[in-house]
Parts: C-alpha cells; sequence; structure tokens
C-alpha cells in the first residue's frame, strides 16, 4: 500500500507543468532525461516551447522553458472513487523537491554505459563504398510535417520485403572519410538520425513510427534494416602490447541534440587489428621558437565501432573545451581483452 500511495503523489505532482530555466551545457536531450527520465522525449519541450526555440540545437543560458507533462503520464488514470488507506506508522513524507513548483532546477545528468547499444548506435558508422539503397521517408502524417521527431509517423518506399515490427536505421550521408596527411579515401560517413518500426504495409509503401530520433529527421531521410549492435558489458583493458600509431581523422564537434557524447575518426582499423575498447592517446605537436619539442597529450579515445581502414571513437578529454582536431596523432594506448 505505501508503494502505492508514492506513485499515485508522484503522478499528480508531474502531471503538471514546471519551468526550467536554462543553465550552461544544457540540452533538449538532456532536460527530458532530467524531467521525463527519457532523453528520447525531447521534442515534447520543443514543441511546448516553439516561441522561445528557433532552432532545437541552440538553446541558451537564462531562457525559461515550460516543462509539459510527459505523455507517459498522462496515459495513467487515477480513479477518484478508490479510496487508499494507509496506516499511520506506513505514511511516507514525499521530499518538498516533488512539489509543484516554477523554482529553478538545474540539470542533473545521469552517467551513461559508453558501451550501450544506443551510444554506438548514434555514433554512426563508415562504408567503403556508398550506401545502397534500400528506401527513403516519402511522407509523413499528418501531412507536410517541417521536421520529423520521436513518436512521429512517416511513410516509407519499400513494401514488398517489409514486415510489421520490422527495426529500421533512419540516416543521412555524411562526407567521404579522407587521410589528413595522404588524402586516400577511408570511407563514407553514415550519419544516424534514429530508429523507426514499421506499423503497417501497402501495396508500394509502408507507414512506420518513428521510436528514437537523436536529432531533426526530414522527408527525404534514407532507412535501412537495423543491424544489432552487440556491445560488450565490460571491457577489461591492458597496457599496449603492439606499437600502432596513426592519426585523427575526424572529430564531430558540432552541437548535435545528442550530448555529451563527441565522436571521433582515427586511420586505424580492422586491418591493424583494433577492437571495441581500445584506447588511443592523442597529442599535439609542439613548436617553441622554430624548434620541435615533445609532443604534449591533449586526450584520449576509446573506440566503439570497428570498421576496415577507420575506428570511431568517444572523446575523453583530458581537458575542457576540446581541443582535439583532425590530423593530430593517436598511439595504441590500451587494448581491451
Amino acid at each position: 500500500m505505501k508503494k502505492l500511495v508514492i506513485l499515485l503523489v508522484f503522478v499528480s505532482v508531474f502531471a503538471q507543468e514546471t519551468t526550467h530555466t536554462v543553465k550552461e551545457g544544457d540540452t533538449l536531450w538532456d532536460i527530458a532525461g532530467f524531467y521525463y527520465q527519457n532523453p528520447f522525449l525531447w521534442p515534447y519541450v520543443w514543441r511546448a516551447n516553439l516561441t522561445n526555440i528557433a532552432d532545437p540545437h541552440w538553446i541558451y543560458p537564462d531562457q525559461n522553458f515550460i516543462i509539459p507533462p510527459s505523455p507517459e503520464e498522462a496515459l495513467v488514470e487515477v480513479p477518484e472513487e478508490m479510496p487508499v488507506y494507509v496506516p499511520e506508522e506506513e505514511v511516507t513524507m514525499i521530499p518538498s523537491a516533488l512539489e509543484p513548483t516554477t523554482e529553478v532546477i538545474s540539470v542533473v545528468k545521469p552517467e551513461e554505459r559508453i558501451f550501450s547499444e544506443e551510444v554506438i548506435h548514434r555514433a554512426g558508422f563508415i562504408v567503403d563504398e556508398d550506401m545502397p539503397y534500400w528506401g527513403k521517408i516519402v511522407g509523413t502524417e499528418p501531412k507536410a510535417e517541417r521536421v520529423i521527431t520521436s513518436f512521429k509517423k512517416v511513410y516509407i518506399d519499400r513494401a514488398g520485403d517489409v514486415a510489421v515490427d520490422d527495426k529500421l536505421t533512419i540516416f543521412r550521408p555524411g562526407k567521404v572519410i579522407t587521410h589528413p596527411k595522404t588524402g586516400k579515401r577511408l570511407g563514407r560517413e553514415i550519419i544516424v538520425l534514429g530508429t523507426a518500426l514499421v506499423e503497417a504495409i501497402g501495396e508500394e509503401g509502408s507507414r512506420c513510427k518513428v521510436m528514437a530520433s537523436y536529432d531533426l529527421i526530414k522527408d527525404g531521410d534514407f532507412v535501412t534494416p537495423y543491424e544489432p549492435i552487440l556491445a560488450p558489458e565490460k571491457v577489461e583493458l591492458i597496457p599496449a602490447t603492439k606499437e600502432i600509431e596513426g592519426y585523427v581523422v575526424e572529430v564531430k564537434t558540432e552541437r548535435r541534440l545528442t550530448p555529451p557524447h563527441v565522436f571521433a575518426f582515427i586511420d586505424q582499423g580492422e586491418q591493424a587489428g583494433i577492437a571495441v575498447g581500445d584506447i588511443f592517446d592523442v597529442y599535439q605537436e609542439r613548436n617553441v621558437g622554430g624548434k620541435d619539442m615533445p609532443d604534449f597529450k591533449i586526450g584520449k579515445i576509446q573506440v566503439i565501432s570497428v570498421f576496415n581502414e577507420a575506428s570511431i571513437g568517444l572523446v575523453l578529454a583530458d581537458r575542457e573545451p576540446i581541443s582535439m582536431k583532425r590530423g593530430e596523432r593517436c598511439r595504441l594506448a590500451s587494448e581491451a581483452r
């Protein structure tokens, strides 16, 4: 009975609107994760504040946002006629922080496991050649949606070999990845925007529901069958047993809706024996008065996806702000096993 009372109070509190004042470093992704315990509900915060948010990629300190009731909580109904009896000794006090308020609350960012399927998926991937065409978004429900976010309906131009509940990856081709020193092509970046589930199948197309949006999705973006990701539960590291040096090929520092992760590409992959979990130290070359000085370590990259001639990793900066850039040298420091 005690648990029931706590649940009812929690639902009644968070079914009301509150207000959040943006702090430095906040994102809609973080805010939704804090208030709803589900960062993929960021579009609900965005839509409730369209007059204040011109672009959901950019929000600014001291902006005040309405935090609407979670769509998940709105589905919970508490019957008024159901009396609740709680013995006096079992009453649990609800912390005052849960009371309806417009008081400013700073976002607490939950710790996220590095090697989760979601993190690896939204980091994107690298293909040797251009992605073969499988399908694309050709319409929305309702029609002419300007941008597409979580839980929106979309239509795709694929029907014959699709089944209800098939999971799809929504993506956009990125730029060709080249080596910073030799110019050699290492592959093409694929920017993963989210996932969708097939809901219904027609003669020449299918209707899907967007289940997760890592960034803004648009009509014309591409879809392909989702490939399950084997994310290791834990990684045991040992000092590097082989000498492998390479270069940072790209650092994805542009503002996205799904921080705090900064992803980087390096020019070492399967051909060099790189594995998920391996850590590279990254160095900047130092020159003082025209004289070469010892290199300076600025951070680390932990590999989360490995491809033929390149890998994608998570930047682990030794200092802020992240100053890592294309062309800097990296050296294998720890191996995963």
